[in-house]
């Protein structure tokens, strides 16, 4: 590329080296002023960089195209102009800061930003256009766009053609400052719109249906089951007329749409019906009517198992639609009224049973708490008897420990205190002293051991009696609960 450039400038300074330097000078000055305040790229990535993010910007500007053609064709040569040079700078990234032309001194990546500025102004020009036809021509744009999702084009390719010129040039008024004339143009669009889209929902929905009724009408389906067929081409009409009124209501228009099909089936199994029935041989039609009766008889069985074949053909049907009709209503209303009243009975007892169960929930609490009350108060005077019985028996052996004590040192004592000089005193006196001493030692320690003993014992035996007492309280109130 950059060689065939080179080659074509030589040949053009050659033929007219004036006309080329005259060019030139406008070239290169456009191109210094349109490099005032570009941002400088020096190294290939970051022109790979701006390359990425222009990029994404210039090939999802396609829907600017609309709202000026000329402004869209000029940003989009701009842009593949610098692709371009982007292109020749990613084969050879040497290029990037050469000069471009020799008529200039602007290098590739300068050129580039300069084209890109130059894109990016033609790119705020659509979007100041979009933003002023947006709001005039809401109206035409909302109807195009539906147009185009009901695929209009598909249909009426000629016409839609013819149409979307003349939406095309509602644009150009906008951009003309002409608002006035553009709504005008707006009105004249928006009707002749209606009229295609109405034909497109027409053809969509109601020409199919057409074409098999008329089908119908070819094989001599009017003839056959002329009842049948005047309902259905009745059908038909409706289902068109709907369509034609409200042809943005795609619930309306399935319902009629499925209304005239059914009618349609209808038509077919009626005249199938009577093209069985004329093809019975010597007017031999008593097997036709007992099938039939056979089939009302299979009918009456199941609704309630009556036989109602003592009775013509009419009665029979109206017998069993009477039959059918009582059994729908005795479903619906005293099955269901025993139901309801069941249910309702069921709920009232489970809940008096729920509140039965939640009282005697809250009694059981109760006396679980009363009784764990008396538990405890039981385990704490258990506890002082055992306190008190464990320091009684501490006291008696204390003191049976200090009277053997005393047992075992009184001759050691009585031996030390006597002299030898008394001993023919205590030999003469020997039956008066042995007396006295028997009866002193009697008096000193019997009644001290009989009076503590018997103190203690009695405090034991009462508080023994007062928990054994307690006890049987206690025992006879959880009997009770």
């Amino acid at each position: 590329m950059k060689q065939y450039f080179k080659i074509a400038v030589v040949a053009s300074a050659l033929m007219s080296v004036v006309g080329c330097q005259s060019t030139n000078e406008e070239t290169t000055a456009v191109e210094q002023t349109s490099e005032i305040n570009t941002p400088v790229v020096s190294t290939f990535d970051a022109l790979q960089k701006q390359y990425n993010l222009d990029k994404t910007v210039f090939d999802s500007a396609a829907e600017f195209k609309i709202y000026s053609e000329d402004s869209y064709s000029l940003m989009m040569d701009e842009w593949n102009e610098a692709k371009e040079i982007y292109l020749e700078v990613e084969q050879e990234p040497a290029l990037i800061n050469e000069e471009y032309s020799m008529f200039s001194s602007g290098s590739y990546s300068a050129k580039y930003i300069a084209l890109i500025k130059s894109a990016n102004l033609q790119l705020d020009k659509l979007k100041t256009y979009k933003n002023k036809a947006d709001t005039v021509l809401s109206d035409a744009i909302a109807q195009m766009n539906y147009m185009q999702s009901i695929d209009v084009a598909k249909y009426y390719p000629q016409d839609f053609s013819s149409l979307y010129n003349q939406y095309k040039a509602l644009f150009v008024t906008v951009i003309e400052e002409d608002i006035a004339e553009a709504q005008t143009e707006q009105a004249e669009f928006l009707t002749k719109a209606k009229v295609i889209e109405i034909n497109a929902s027409l053809t969509i929905h109601v020409k199919p249906l057409e074409k098999e009724f008329s089908q119908l009408t070819q094989k001599g389906f009017k003839a056959i089951a002329p009842i049948s067929y005047g309902q259905t081409k009745a059908e038909l009409d409706k289902t068109k007329k709907a369509v034609q009124a409200n042809n943005r209501d795609q619930d309306l228009i399935a319902d009629v749409v499925a209304k005239t099909r059914f009618q349609l089936e209808h038509l077919k199994n009626m005249a199938a019906e009577v093209k069985l029935l004329k093809a019975v041989k010597n007017g031999q039609f008593e097997q036709s009517v007992l099938e039939f009766e056979n089939k009302l008889l299979s009918i009456s069985q199941a609704v309630n198992g009556d036989d109602y074949r003592d009775q013509p053909l009419r009665m029979q049907t109206t017998e069993i639609l009477s039959a059918v009709q009582q059994m729908h209503a005795i479903n619906n209303t005293a099955d269901l009224e025993k139901k309801i009243k069941e249910l309702n009975s069921e709920i009232e007892t489970l809940n008096g049973t729920i509140e039965k169960q939640t009282d005697t929930r809250a009694n059981v609490q109760k006396q679980v708490l009363v009784l764990t009350q008396q538990l405890e108060r039981n385990d704490n005077l258990i506890n002082n008897l055992n306190s008190v019985i464990a320091t009684y028996k501490a006291k008696e052996d204390a003191e049976k420990a200090t009277v053997n004590k005393e047992a075992n040192e009184a001759p050691s004592d009585v031996e030390q205190q006597t002299s030898p000089a008394l001993e023919t005193v205590q030999a003469q006196e020997a039956v008066k002293e042995e007396g006295t001493t028997t009866t002193t030692d009697n008096t000193e320690e019997v009644p001290v051991e009989s009076t503590e003993t018997k103190v203690e014992s009695a405090e034991i035996e009462t508080t023994a009696n007062e928990t054994s007492e307690q006890v049987k309280t206690t025992d006879t109130d959880i009997e009770t609960k």
